[in-house]
C-alpha cells in the first residue's frame, strides 16, 4: 500500500508557471539628467550648465551665460556681464585655536597644582592637536557683487570649489568684456563710414577718397 502511494505521488508533477520576463532598460545617464528639472526649465535656448557647486546653504550652477543660485525652491540668476567685482576671502578657525589653548591651560593646571602628570600630558596633547587643526582648517569664500543687487552674493565652500567658480567668473567676464569692445568698435566704424558717405554725397569727399578710407577702416576692424 505504501509503495503504491509513493508511486502515485511520484507521478504527480507540479504545474509549470511561466513568469513574465522583465525587460530592464539600460541607458547611460546624460549630463542633463544630473541637472534638476527646475534648473532645466530656467535655462534659455542654447544655454548649458557647465559646472555645479554645492556651497554652504545653496547650490550654484555655472552656465554658459550666467550663474544660477538655487536655495530651496528659489532660483536667482546673475549674468556674467552684470558682475562688477569678485573678492576672495578666507578666515582661520580661531575658535578652534582658542579651544586648544584652553585645553593646554587646564592640562598644565591639573599637572602642576593637582599632581596628575598623566592627565596633564593627555590634555596638553589634545590642546596641541586642536590648535594645529584650527591653524590648518580655514573657511574660504568669494563675494560676488552684481549690478542692481544691493548686497554681494557670498559663496562659501572648499578651496577647490571656490577657486573653480572664481576662475569661471573671471573667464566669462573677460569674454563678455571683449565681446562688448568688439561691438563698440564695430559700431564706431559703421558710423564713421556713414559720415564719410554723407561727405561724399555733399561733394566734400571724392568717390576715390571715400572708397580708400572705407577699405582702411574695414581692414583696421
Amino acid at each position: 500500500m505504501i509503495t503504491r502511494v509513493k508511486h502515485i505521488i511520484g507521478r504527480i508533477r507540479p504545474p509549470k508557471i511561466r513568469l513574465p520576463r522583465l525587460k530592464i532598460a539600460r541607458r547611460r545617464a546624460t549630463e542633463d539628467e544630473e541637472v534638476p528639472r527646475q534648473i532645466q526649465d530656467a535655462l534659455t535656448r542654447d544655454e548649458v550648465v557647465e559646472e555645479s557647486f554645492d556651497f554652504r546653504g545653496c547650490r550654484v550652477y555655472a552656465t554658459s551665460r550666467r550663474l544660477l543660485k538655487q536655495k530651496g525652491r528659489t532660483i536667482r540668476d546673475f549674468d556674467y556681464g552684470h558682475i562688477s567685482s569678485v573678492a576672495y576671502s578666507s578666515k582661520r578657525c580661531w575658535w578652534l585655536i582658542a579651544l586648544g589653548v584652553v585645553f593646554v591651560i587646564i592640562g598644565i593646571y591639573i599637572g602642576v597644582y593637582m599632581g596628575r602628570p598623566t592627565a596633564m600630558g593627555t590634555l596638553v596633547a589634545i590642546g596641541a592637536i586642536t590648535i594645529v587643526g584650527g591653524a590648518i582648517i580655514k573657511s574660504e569664500w568669494i563675494e560676488v557683487s552684481v549690478v542692481g543687487v544691493s548686497y554681494p552674493q557670498r559663496f562659501e565652500g572648499s578651496r577647490e570649489m571656490v577657486e573653480s567658480l572664481l576662475q569661471i567668473i573671471r573667464l566669462r567676464r573677460d569674454t563678455e568684456h571683449q565681446a562688448g569692445q568688439g561691438e563698440t568698435k564695430g559700431g564706431s566704424v559703421v558710423e564713421t563710414i556713414r559720415k564719410l558717405a554723407d561727405l561724399r554725397d555733399e561733394g566734400i569727399v571724392t568717390e576715390e577718397e571715400f572708397v580708400e578710407k572705407k577699405k582702411q577702416l574695414l581692414r583696421g576692424r
